[in-house]
């Protein structure tokens, strides 16, 4: 009985291993591509075809996969999702069966695959019955297991990996394409506890580039996301290198990032390149390095410092927030400059046909172009501040402003910064005007000097001295740049002083007093109050009124201007009751060039008759101006 049951066993034995053994040979040389196809096909709901599938079975065992692709779903762009020339891999038998996975000699080569939203926002990436139906929002509760981190306690361990010749695209629901060349990418480590390299040589968007990172052995990455996994990166392309030290707790999906990055390029070739930016254009040297963070749909870059040309970022915080569904990105941008140059910032912000030649920017006239496109993706809001701000020839101090970029609009609710001595501060909105834009401002200007304002200005000495306050309300319509909108605005302005003071002879003489004949006077006379309201068109405007008063006497002026050709136009007289007895008040008429100007009798033509009888005038103000005017002495007519 012992006998015959052992010969049962080992007949039992010998059968299964002949069986065993035939399997192993069948296994061997049979393609299994369609036995593995309608399999696929019924998971995943699309069209599959495999060219051909082998298994090798040892103690590593091998599969060979040729010419696979996936059909795209109907509404996608084109007819496959996605194709694969070859795939070939190594798994360790035993590694199946205790785990964790380890595999070896993976080969994927020709590799194309199309991840996109439709039009409608379907993605192309989800499969199954009702893959293209639209999907009804993801509950809390979805959407928490969706935002969950991947499992990686079993993730396999890679001991060679190599990707050739292949290439991902995704494509926004707008139809706007991006495009990674994978020309060869390397996955190695020599064991689950050794270091875990990659390196990457490819493109984005037709732009070079190239990858090698240093990572953590596999052990420690599937101690994620209970532990960061650590991270060293270095990117080159073009003459463009950036690094990143850091860590993630979801590597597969690039979540949980913080880490210190740092980019320098000489040319910035590789930013315009990416950004799409074409054409020539001059080098601009950049050297920016931070610290980077991403989780879920908020992005941050905090701490930043570096130089862009010759403006120096002393911090910046930049914070950007993916929107929901059919929802634009939301940015917040907070930066502080030391200096701020935007003369060499031209070949990154000039508006095409700007005067001068992008591939000098020292030949660029600086000048900003003023759009509201009217759905803005991103949705900006920015908070700006620098010690020193060059814009053509003018420089200020002091700057800090405030702005946000809505639908048709930008609103800019504070601006403030010094020149020559003086404050300003502004709000002021740009919306959308058809094809061009509307831009309206508020401006206050304190403190300015006369003697420095007239020097900027190009005006011939006065002998006046003060500080003089100004309120602008100013408009420009159908402009397309700053530049364009300065030179084209309709402005109404008041300007008052309430301290100053003014050269007597000057009070003498505008009013012909007849003691100037015997003596030259000598000495000052305080300015009781001037005020003069400003009208102007693009560049040609009026002041009227236009008065000072002294202690030596009133005088009443109007004067007309053309900024553009430097040309002024003044009469001016004193007021028979404010003067001595010896005075003649006889009206005079100051006309030419700002610089060389020329004297006459007013009351000797029509035009300086017409001013005279105007320079008298109320002029009526915007309610903006009317408090800041009715409050200076000199806004009484004068007698």
């Amino acid at each position: 009985m012992l006998r015959w049951f052992l010969v049962s066993l080992l007949s039992l034995t010998v059968l299964l291993l002949a069986l065993f053994g035939a399997g192993w040979i069948w296994i061997d040389h049979r393609d299994l591509a369609a036995f593995a196809t309608p399999r696929l096909e019924k998971k995943l709901g699309r069209t599959v075809h495999i060219g051909a599938l082998h298994v090798h079975p040892g103690a590593w065992l091998t599969i060979d996969a040729d010419d696979i692709s996936i059909a795209n779903i109907a509404s996608g762009t084109r007819p496959q999702m996605m194709t694969l020339g070859h795939l070939g891999a190594q798994i360790r038998l035993t590694s199946l069966i205790w785990g964790p996975p380890e595999a070896r000699n993976i080969v994927i080569s020709k590799f194309s695959g199309l991840f996109e939203r439709t039009p409608a926002h379907l993605p192309n990436w989800r499969f199954g019955p009702h893959q293209n139906e639209p999907r009804a929002p993801l509950t809390p509760e979805e959407q928490a297991k969706a935002d969950t981190p991947p499992d990686l306690g079993n993730a396999p361990g890679l001991r060679n990996a190599t990707i050739l010749d292949s290439d991902v695209t995704y494509r926004s629901a707008n139809g706007a394409s991006y495009r990674t060349t994978l020309e060869k990418v390397t996955f190695a480590s020599t064991s689950d506890s050794s270091p875990f390299t990659m390196t990457l040589t490819g493109a984005y968007n037709d732009t070079p580039v190239s990858i090698s990172a240093e990572m953590e052995p596999i052990q420690d990455l599937r101690k994620t996301p209970a532990r960061p996994y650590a991270t060293t990166a270095h990117v080159t392309s073009g003459d463009m290198t950036s690094d990143f030290t850091g860590t993630l707790t979801d590597p597969v999906n690039f979540e949980g990032v913080e880490g210190h990055t740092t980019v320098t390029t000489p040319t910035s070739d590789t930013l315009f390149s990416v950004a799409g930016i074409k054409g020539d254009h001059a080098p601009v040297k950049l050297t920016l390095s931070g610290d980077f963070s991403h989780s879920g749909d908020d992005w941050h870059f905090t701490k930043a410092h570096g130089t862009i040309q010759t403006s120096t970022m002393e911090s910046g915080d930049f914070t950007l927030i993916e929107g929901s569904h059919g929802k634009p990105d939301d940015v917040t941008a907070k930066t502080g400059f030391g200096r701020l140059d935007i003369n060499g910032l031209m070949p990154i912000l000039a508006p095409p046909g700007a005067k001068g030649s992008k591939k000098g920017p020292s030949t660029l006239h600086a000048d900003l172009l003023l759009i509201t496109p009217p759905d803005p993706d991103p949705l900006v809001h920015f908070e700006l501040t620098a010690r020193q701000l060059i814009y053509n020839t003018l420089d200020f101090s002091n700057l800090r402003i405030k702005g946000a970029q809505t639908p048709n609009r930008i609103e800019i609710p504070l601006l403030r910064l010094d020149y020559i001595g003086a404050s300003l501060s502004a709000d002021g909105r740009i919306e959308a005007d058809g094809t061009s834009s509307r831009v309206s401002a508020d401006v206050a200007l304190t403190h300015g000097d006369i003697d420095r304002l007239r020097r900027v200005a190009g005006l011939a000495p006065v002998p006046v001295k003060g500080s003089l306050n100004f309120r602008i309300t100013a408009s420009s319509k159908n402009v397309h740049t700053l530049n364009e909108a300065i030179s084209r605005a309709d402005m109404t302005a008041a300007v008052s002083m309430e301290k100053g003071e003014i050269a007597k002879e000057i009070v003498e003489a505008a009013s012909m007093d007849l003691r100037l004949l015997f003596r030259h006077a000598k000495g000052v006379t305080p300015i009781t109050c001037l005020l003069g309201v400003l009208q102007m068109h693009q560049g040609i405007g009026t002041v009227i009124p236009l008065r000072l008063r002294t202690g030596a006497g009133t005088i009443a002026a109007k004067a007309n201007f053309d900024l553009r050709r430097k040309w002024l136009d003044l009469v001016f007289a004193s007021r028979p009751f404010s003067t001595s007895f010896f005075a003649l008040d006889v009206p005079v008429r100051v006309s030419g060039p700002f610089d060389a100007p020329t004297l006459s009798l007013a009351k000797w033509s029509k035009v300086g008759r017409d001013m005279l009888a105007d320079s008298n005038a109320v002029t009526n103000l915007p309610p903006a101006l009317q408090g800041f005017a009715a409050s200076n002495a000199c806004a009484r007519p004068t007698r």
